[in-house]
C-alpha cells in the first residue's frame, strides 16, 4: 500500500466483491461488515464521519487498470453505502504529466448534512499539492487551499470541524531536494483557507501531523511524530492551539522504543483527550503493544494496552462516551501479514475486540461514532500480503 504522506510504520525495523447491499459478515465481537462499492482495481477508505444513523461519509481513493488514482467518496443513507461523484483534479498538466492522475482524500469531517469537508492531496512526491473538497448537500466541489510557497510539496492529512466558519486541517510539507518535512496547519474561516503558523522540533528533519481534534475554538489538538534528536529515531509530536497560537506540548514514549508515532486523536473535554499510534517496544522492551496516551488537563501520560500482535498500529480513535472509546488499526503478524484490530476503553482499561476479516488480510484506518453507533473503514484483500503490499484491495466498512 502506498501512503506516502500519512506515514504508517514499516514495522520490520520496521478479489472478492462483497454482496450488493446489506450485512455481509457478523462476528461475536459485535462488529458487522457492511457491503461497500470498490470501483477500482485497488481501493482504500481512510476516514469516516457520522452525522446520524442515516447520514455518514467515507472517503479515500482507488486505482484504475492504468494505475491512475482517483477520489472515492461513499455515503450511508441508513440502508446502504453508495458511491457519490466527487472531483479528482490531480490530472494532466497539474501533475506535470498529461497521462498521469493522482488524487487522494485522507480525512473527512462533518458539521451538518449540508456542510462536510474532506482533505488530502493531488499529485505525488515532490509535486504534491493540498486538496480540500466540500459537500453542500447537493454535490462535492473543490475549494482552493494554499500550499507552502516555493519548491515545497504540501499535503493535508486530517480535518476537524467546529463550525461552518471554524475548520482545521493538518498535514506536512516537504522542502524538495533537502529530505526535510515540516508541519502544515490550515484554517477555514467561512470564506477561505489560510496557513496558520505551526512549530517544528528544532533540529528535526521530519515533522509530521497526522490527526486533529477539537474541544472548542480555543482548545484544539494535533498529533503526529518527529525525528528524534537524542536517543530515539522517531518520537511523538503533539501540538496545541489555545485560541492564539500553536505550541508543542511534551509527550512521552516508551524509552526503549526507537520508532514512535501518533496517528489518531480525539478530544472529549478539555481534561480528557486521547491519542493513539505505534511504538515498536513498550516500557518493558516487549513488541506488539500500541502507543496510547492520555491528557488529563495537565500532562500527557502513557496508558497501558494489550499486546495484540507482533506489532500493533492504531490509526484512529473515537468516543461513544467517556467510558466507551474505540481505537482501530491493524496488527502485523510475524510472517508480515496485516490483520484488522479494534481496541475498547471501558473507563478503566483497554482490551482487544477482534473484528471480522472478510479476506486474508485487512487494515482499518478510520473510526467515527454518533448516537451510540460506531463505524470503521479501511481495506481488505482476498490474497495474502505480497512484498509488504495488499493485492487488489477492496473497501472495508464495519459498524457496531
Amino acid at each position: 500500500m502506498e501512503r506516502k504522506k500519512r506515514r504508517t510504520p514499516a514495522v520490520a525495523g520496521w478479489s472478492i466483491l462483497l454482496a450488493a447491499a446489506g450485512v455481509v459478515m457478523a462476528a461475536s465481537s459485535g462488529w458487522t461488515v457492511m457491503a461497500s462499492p470498490s470501483p477500482g482495481t485497488s481501493n482504500f477508505l481512510y476516514s469516516v464521519a457520522t452525522i446520524s444513523n442515516t447520514d455518514a461519509w467515507a472517503v479515500g481513493y482507488d486505482y484504475d487498470a492504468n494505475s491512475h488514482q482517483f477520489i472515492v467518496t461513499q455515503h450511508w443513507d441508513g440502508s446502504k453505502w453508495s458511491l457519490v461523484s466527487s472531483p479528482s483534479p490531480g490530472t494532466g498538466k497539474k501533475c506535470g504529466d498529461p497521462s498521469y492522475a493522482a488524487n487522494s482524500l485522507y480525512s473527512v469531517g462533518a458539521i451538518a448534512s449540508h456542510d462536510v469537508w474532506a482533505v488530502g492531496q493531488i499529485c505525488t512526491y515532490s509535486n504534491s499539492r493540498t486538496l480540500t473538497e466540500h459537500w453542500d448537500g447537493n454535490k462535492w466541489a473543490v475549494v482552493p487551499s494554499p500550499n507552502e510557497p516555493g519548491l515545497n510539496a504540501s499535503t493535508l492529512v486530517a480535518v476537524a470541524a467546529i463550525a461552518t466558519n471554524d475548520v482545521w486541517a493538518v498535514g506536512n510539507y516537504e522542502i524538495v531536494g533537502k529530505y526535510h518535512w515540516n508541519t502544515l496547519i490550515e484554517h477555514w474561516d467561512g470564506v477561505k483557507w489560510s496557513i496558520v503558523s505551526s512549530p517544528n522540533v528544532s533540529g528535526a528533519d521530519k515533522n509530521f501531523l497526522n490527526a486533529v481534534a477539537v474541544v472548542s475554538p480555543t482548545d484544539v489538538w494535533a498529533v503526529g511524530y518527529s525525528e528524534g534528536t537524542t536517543s530515539a529515531t522517531d518520537v511523538p509530536l503533539i501540538e496545541h492551539y489555545d485560541g492564539q497560537s500553536w505550541s508543542i506540548v511534551t509527550s512521552p514514549f516508551p524509552t526503549p522504543s526507537q520508532f514512535n508515532a501518533l496517528y489518531g486523536v480525539t478530544a472529549f473535554v478539555s481534561d480528557d483527550v486521547w491519542a493513539v499510534g505505534y511504538a515498536n517496544e513498550n516500557s518493558k522492551g516487549q513488541n506488539g503493544q500500541a502507543l496510547i496516551e492520555h491528557w488529563d488537563g495537565v500532562r500527557w501520560s502513557l496508558v497501558d494496552s494489550p499486546i495484540a500482535g507482533a506489532a500493533t498500529i492504531l490509526s484512529s480513535i473515537a468516543p461513544v462516551s467517556s467510558s466507551e472509546i474505540w481505537a482501530v488499526g491493524y496488527i502485523q503478524t510475524r510472517n508480515v501479514q496485516f490483520m484488522p484490530v479494534t481496541e475498547k476503553w471501558n473507563g478503566t482499561s483497554w482490551s482487544v475486540v477482534t473484528p471480522p476479516n472478510p479476506g486474508k488480510v485487512a487494515q482499518l484506518f478510520g473510526v467515527s461514532s454518533a448516537n451510540g453507533k460506531v463505524w470503521t473503514v479501511g481495506a481488505y484483500s482476498a490474497s495474502p500480503m505480497s512484498q509488504g503490499y495488499m493485492e487488489n484491495p477492496r473497501t472495508l466498512i464495519m459498524h457496531r
